[in-house]
């Protein structure tokens, strides 16, 4: 698991796990992609090499018009459920 701050808004928590305060939503040019639980920005780990997250990685914001159409794409192919 990776620990890392939400450049968005501050929150800080762990990436890579159920459950964590950031979920996976696939990628961004090539870059893994997370969700920030805390403020739904979108982020990115640049210098993961691609695959792997490593302790020099760092979460960058994906730009806005960008997420809003990923998360668009997400939720039509996973829709949310209700509890």
């Amino acid at each position: 698991m990776f620990k890392t701050t939400c450049p968005v808004c501050g929150a800080s928590g762990l990436i890579g796990d159920i459950g964590s305060d950031f979920e996976t939503r696939g990628k961004y040019n090539g870059y893994p992609a997370y969700k920030c639980n805390a403020c739904g920005a979108g982020l990115f780990v640049s210098n993961a090499g691609r695959a792997l997250i490593t302790k020099r990685a760092k979460t960058k914001p994906i730009p806005a018009e960008s997420w809003k159409r990923m998360s668009e794409s997400w939720d039509q192919m996973f829709p949310p459920t209700s509890s």
